[in-house]
């Protein structure tokens, strides 16, 4: 794992006003509670760049975009995969892996509920996705996983108590070269709950490729815009680990981990 020498000399003052991480280990059965499995009705909003800041009292947190501005209150851009700062925008990659983890062959993708899991360096988390409300979602990050797409990427943008990033970038903050973009899906069905996966993407709605975000803590604002389309079951301890890691800005990029948090592999189980 390569180290990072710390890029700013002051603590970003962003990650104070996030929501703090619900400290409980959560368990299959309350997580797995998150998941609709209603068939709720799944629109593809238009392309603009997703640009949504909701405020609530003094703060305002923008979706998954990997820049923060402040003004009168603090903004939290949403995660993007490009590593520049967009209104409340995440950036994905469709990311996908089709390697073994911890000794054990790639299980099935197929179905309405296929397990996805991702080793890391700090552990391995396991996500279920929704086949039924993202299916188009779903089927690009399956696509991602089973050509081994996500193999060696890390997670590029870390916030404590707001989300990790990753699926685009490598050690080294180059880019992989993705797949075209799909079209926006979302669903009242998937909420950004504790523990969601969704798409990253830039601030046009129908952008995202590969890269991914987990969600570390509720991150309500972020409904109806980014494409939320499964949740953490197994690995919070894991979510908490990578969440908790030292960042700094590098190359562009902020909230990058100062030591490479490395995707190992993804698999479906």
């Amino acid at each position: 794992m390569a180290s990072r020498a710390l890029a700013l000399a002051s603590p970003l003052l962003l990650l104070a006003l996030l929501p703090a991480c619900n400290g409980e280990e959560k368990t299959t059965a309350d997580v797995t509670a998150t998941m609709a499995t209603t068939d709720a009705t799944t629109t593809a909003p238009a392309t603009t760049d997703g640009e949504s800041e909701t405020s609530t009292g003094t703060t305002t947190t923008t979706a998954p975009t990997s820049t923060t501005t402040a003004t009168e209150t603090t903004t939290t851009a949403a995660p993007t995969s490009e590593g520049t700062t967009v209104d409340p925008t995440v950036d994905p990659t469709d990311g996908t892996t089709t390697s073994t983890t911890t000794g054990v062959m790639p299980g099935s993708c197929e179905g309405d509920a296929p397990r996805i899991r991702i080793s890391t360096t700090l552990g391995d988390m396991v996500v279920q996705l929704d086949a039924v409300n993202a299916p188009i979602t779903t089927a690009n990050f399956v696509h991602y996983v089973e050509t081994g797409f996500y193999d060696g990427t890390i997670f590029h943008r870390v916030i404590d108590g707001f989300v990790i990033q990753g699926g685009g970038l490598l050690p080294d903050l180059s880019s992989k070269p993705t797949d075209p973009p799909i079209p926006l899906e979302v669903s009242p069905a998937l909420t950004h709950v504790d523990g969601a996966i969704s798409m990253a993407r830039t601030n046009d709605p129908n952008s995202a490729t590969s890269q991914f975000y987990i969600c570390d803590g509720p991150q309500d604002f972020l409904d109806g815009q980014y494409a939320a389309f499964g949740v953490l079951i197994e690995g919070f301890d894991v979510l908490a680990a990578i969440s908790a890691v030292p960042t700094a800005s590098e190359n562009g990029y902020d909230d990058v981990p100062v030591t490479d948090v490395i995707v190992n592999s993804a698999t479906c189980e």
